[in-house]
């Protein structure tokens, strides 16, 4: 079985998964040296894993599709190809400012950013519509 990888943004830790079963793996490399322990299978399907066989998330330059920020860039100069995300990059093709307008002014049945159900932007959608609603109670008063 070869492990699925996901990874949230370029900046942070890849996590694997069972190609079969869907279960999350250790990371094989979380062990260094002489010590190193690597899992040879599945712990819920018993399907020997294939570490070296995964393909690892490619990235690549990404910016805001509204507003143009720069979501995604590559550092220059490094030895090897290197990415760094933005703290706007919220897992999509939009910033986490325009996102938030978007959320706040799209009705998720129509949305066509996040699916639902188990829109990765929930989050958002609450936080804009709490921000939504403290304005309107403070211009209330």
């Amino acid at each position: 079985m070869i492990p699925k990888i996901t990874q949230m943004d370029p900046d942070s830790l890849e996590q694997y998964w069972c190609g079969k079963c869907g279960t999350e793996l250790p990371s094989p490399d979380l062990v260094q040296g002489e010590d190193r322990i690597l899992w040879k299978f599945c712990p819920n399907c018993g399907e020997p894993i294939q570490y070296d066989m995964a393909e690892p998330i490619q990235w690549s330059e990404q910016n805001c599709e509204k507003c143009g920020h720069p979501l995604i860039w590559k550092i220059q100069n490094h030895p090897w190809s290197y990415f760094m995300a933005s703290s706007d990059y919220v897992g999509g093709p939009i910033c986490r400012t325009c996102m938030v307008t978007h959320c706040a002014q799209t009705d998720c049945a129509q949305c066509e950013v996040g699916r639902q159900p188990d829109c990765p932007y929930d989050w958002i959608k609450q936080c804009a519509l709490d921000c939504g609603d403290k304005a309107e109670r403070e211009h209330s008063h």
